[in-house]
């Protein structure tokens, strides 16, 4: 099939659905082209290297630019987080980290379900919302060295640093949070 005739067919997939209020999500697809306002039905597309691609050797560069390149088209369908040897150059914390740093309303998780409940940061997992209200991406950020993004979801912000294949010391400026008293519920360096 010609590209072309890959995205009649996608524009009209869209249509059908949306007359059946139903969501689409397109795995393999290419990059998204800014027709979310047309089509708001459309949750997200793969159009990105992701964790099933066992070739991708330098995880943890590979997902620090993702941020600042595929995402800025739109929501991917990544398949996050994974706790395997397919993580690679990745740590645990940078794998959570990936489920708010990698912007999506559907988020995909590659870890066994058995894995994820055994983890310590279980509770933190599950905190982690699909959706958010605010965005801000920290100046020490870096594409391919280091994603550093606060997110907040109603009152409660998220912290999610992703570093590249090269340890960095991070400075975190709090004045985005504004005034009120904050507390540190979870927190993981690894």
């Amino acid at each position: 099939m010609r590209q072309k005739e890959i995205v009649d067919l996608y524009e009209a997939l869209l249509e059908k659905a949306a007359e059946y209020h139903i969501m689409l999500v397109f795995h393999g697809a290419n990059k998204p082209t800014g027709r979310n306002r047309t089509w708001p039905n459309e949750m997200t597309r793969e159009a990105i290297r992701g964790m099933e691609s066992r070739a991708t050797k330098d995880r943890a560069r590979h997902e620090t630019i993702l941020p600042f390149t595929r995402y800025l088209a739109g929501p991917a369908d990544y398949t996050s987080m994974i706790f395997s040897e397919r993580r690679r150059d990745t740590s645990v914390a940078h794998q959570i980290a990936s489920l708010a740093v990698f912007s999506s309303p559907l988020l995909t998780i590659a870890a066994n379900p058995q894995t994820i409940l055994d983890s310590p940061a279980v509770d933190v997992i599950k905190s982690i919302p699909a959706v958010w209200d605010e965005t801000v991406v920290l100046p020490d950020s870096e594409i391919g060295g280091l994603a550093a993004f606060a997110r907040r979801k109603g009152d409660t912000w998220f912290l999610s640093v992703m570093c590249g294949p090269k340890a960095k010391p991070l400075h975190v400026p709090l004045a985005f949070l504004g005034t009120g008293a904050y507390k540190q519920p979870w927190c993981a360096m690894v």
